[in-house]
């Protein structure tokens, strides 16, 4: 403006003094009070409206509708929204609002907010720190962090959740003996940014542990730089001889912790099965109940009990920073102890299966039973790996030891067991020839002596003597064919007429289509002591089911047959074991090679304890399988 001159206001122009248009202004203003006024009572729009829509777009999931309804930027306002319901683990919200006072273009509110979280329940409060303001002749929600919560009062706060387990429970055996309990152990990792050379850090770690390079390098290559690599978890027995070389190793990771362990690494692994974070499976299989995070049983009855050891954990409402760090709780709901799974194992029987396979190089299995009960004593497996339990779901024609079931079967249809029986080298049917092992002949013998010395020829020559189904309805009577119905994957046995004189002759000797896992098996040896079939049992609170008795003349001279194959015959290697148990050895043949493999069987019982020993690709069950269960029953006292 330039000096000496006067400034002529704009309603000067207009021939108004200061007085006239200030009166002007001020009747301005309660025009247009009165233009709000009408239009509201029009139905124009109110701060209840916009906070009801912007409330109804939250519940319906729709963070970018809802966005629209606040003077905030709405790409932030929508992630800040999706971030607090991802928080919540996907809740739904139900929102009430309760009051809405305006004041000029200023509104406040209250909103009663109901958030119902997965495994949570509902978590309920009040929002009185929700403000509008009049923008524009439109009612907006004032944004901030706060309007989803009135405790989360700066940018980069969210709601939260937040799981607490106590300690796994353990796993019992009948005694009370824990099988299963928490013990150290060290996670052994590798963060691929101190990494140079991943080929070089993979063989230090595996020339100390048993870790796979292949697998493991794979990991490290396509990981991301700050994400630490799972490598192997070692007992600390495990890690402290190792512990220098690989705190060597560069990018290596190592993290203690508690988790349930057996006895020792090898100990009833299968069976009992193994706990670890949750895989990639695991928590898209669980809906949302499991995170990456979580410990869970991975296999054996370790992941079939998993919910019930690792009980109710205690659940709260969080408020997480932006590290994604809980630093305040809102509200928790408590949880429950995991329950103690008694099971009819024996941590001594266990021992002294683990102890009889100790030397056994390839794949072998061992199975006890308590015969009076059909309680499961002892499941051993070589090799130790978890979830691989051969001892229940392995599948093998049987062999010899299935002439406990033909013997059974033609005693049922009056076979005198000092009846001459021929056991020549060879013999035809339809065509097969059938052979004795090793090309061995006893000739013109008794029926025991057959038994006693495992003649193949003998028992091929009569099974004309027996009806189609017979020894399929004799193996029902010991368990053969019935489903153990267990908690864990198990195989009963199948045992299917034959089709012809050729089938029906190998059935008679375990062959043909005939296939039983060890657990099976040792179901028939607990059977021939207690003259009844006892429905395996493996948790203390599964149901006592028995089979039809077997006659007692025929049980008597069912026992004294196997007795004589640990006296005088293929079974010898028992000879010595307290307790005077009864037994069968087995060789079975398998698959298409000249000479055709063998597995190598031996079936054993006394009155304390009944058992079944397997050894893939084994010679013959008296040379191979006998010696195992002889160690294994010499192991153990004799229960009265």
């Amino acid at each position: 403006m330039d000096e000496g001159k006067t400034q002529t206001r704009p309603w000067h122009r207009l021939g108004l003094s200061d007085r006239a248009a200030a009166a002007l202004a001020a009747m301005g203003a309660v025009l247009a009070v009165i233009v709000i006024i009408v239009v509201r009572s029009l139905g124009g729009p109110s701060a209840a409206d916009a906070l009801d829509r912007y409330v109804a777009a939250v519940e319906a999931g729709e963070p970018e509708r809802a966005a629209a309804f606040t003077n905030g930027d709405a790409g932030l306002v929508a992630d800040t929204i999706q971030a607090n319901i991802d928080g919540l683990d996907g809740a739904t919200l139900t929102a009430s609002v309760t009051e809405v006072a305006e004041s000029g273009s200023d509104a406040t509110a209250k909103v009663k907010m109901t958030w119902d979280v997965p495994e949570f329940g509902e978590y309920e409060y009040t929002n009185d720190s929700i403000t509008l303001s009049l923008t524009d002749g439109e009612w907006l929600v004032d944004w901030s962090s706060r309007v989803i919560h009135p405790a989360l009062r700066e940018d980069g706060l969210r709601l939260g959740t937040v799981e607490e387990f106590s300690d796994r429970a353990p796993i019992l055996d009948r005694n009370g003996e824990e099988l299963v309990s928490l013990g150290p152990v060290v996670d052994v990792g590798v963060l691929p940014s101190e990494v140079d050379d991943v080929n070089a850090t993979v063989a230090a770690i595996a020339a100390v542990t048993e870790v796979d390079p292949e697998p493991l390098t794979e990991a490290i290559e396509s990981a991301s730089d700050d994400a630490v690599v799972p490598a192997i978890t070692l007992r600390e027995e495990d890690f402290t001889p190792v512990e220098a070389e690989l705190r060597a190793v560069p990018g290596i990771q190592l993290a203690g912790r508690e988790t349930p362990l057996t006895p020792t690494r090898d100990f009833a692994r299968a069976l009992l099965g193994t706990v670890g974070p949750a895989t990639a499976e695991q928590v898209k299989k669980s809906g949302g109940e499991l995170d990456a995070d979580d410990i869970v049983g991975q296999s054996g009855l370790l992941a079939a009990f998993d919910s019930e050891l690792a009980g109710e954990p205690e659940r709260s409402v969080v408020i997480r920073d932006a590290d994604a760090e809980a630093i305040e709780t809102l509200e928790s709901k408590e949880g429950e102890p995991g329950e103690p799974l008694e099971t009819t194992l024996s941590i001594e029987v266990q021992s002294a299966a683990e102890e009889a396979l100790s030397d056994v190089k390839g794949a072998a299995a061992l199975v006890a039973i308590d015969p009076k009960q059909g309680d499961i004593l002892a499941v051993a497996n070589r090799p130790t790996e978890a979830g691989l339990n051969i001892a229940f779901t392995g599948q093998y024609p049987p062999g010899s030891t299935f002439k406990v079931i033909s013997t059974t079967a033609l005693l049922a249809g009056g076979l005198d067991t000092t009846d001459t029986v021929e056991c020549p080298e060879s013999i035809d049917v339809g065509g097969r020839e059938f052979v004795n092992f090793e090309g061995f002949a006893s000739g013109d013998v008794p029926f025991s002596t057959d038994f006693a010395e495992s003649c193949n020829t003998a028992f091929v020559s009569l099974a004309g003597d027996l009806k189609p189904t017979a020894l399929r309805d004799t193996a029902e009577r010991f368990g053969l064919g019935i489903d153990p119905d267990l908690e864990l994957d198990a195989f009963g046995g199948d045992v299917p007429p034959g089709d012809d004189e050729v089938e029906e002759a190998a059935a008679m000797i375990g062959q043909a289509r005939i296939l039983v896992s060890p657990l099976a098996m040792a179901g028939v040896a607990a059977t021939a002591q207690s003259g009844e079939w006892h429905k395996p049992r493996l948790v203390a609170t599964d149901p006592e089911e028995t089979g039809e008795p077997l006659p007692p003349e025929d049980l008597d001279e069912l026992q004294t047959l196997m007795r004589s194959v640990i006296t005088s015959g293929t079974g010898t290697a028992l000879a010595s074991v307290p307790g005077e148990p009864i037994g069968k050895s087995g060789t079975a043949e398998f698959g298409t090679a000249d000479p055709p493999k063998t597995h190598a069987w031996f079936i054993a019982a006394r009155e304390d304890v009944a058992v079944a020993v397997l050894v893939e690709e084994g010679t013959s069950g008296g040379e191979v399988a006998a010696p195992i269960a002889a160690s294994f029953l010499t192991a153990l006292p004799i229960e009265p």
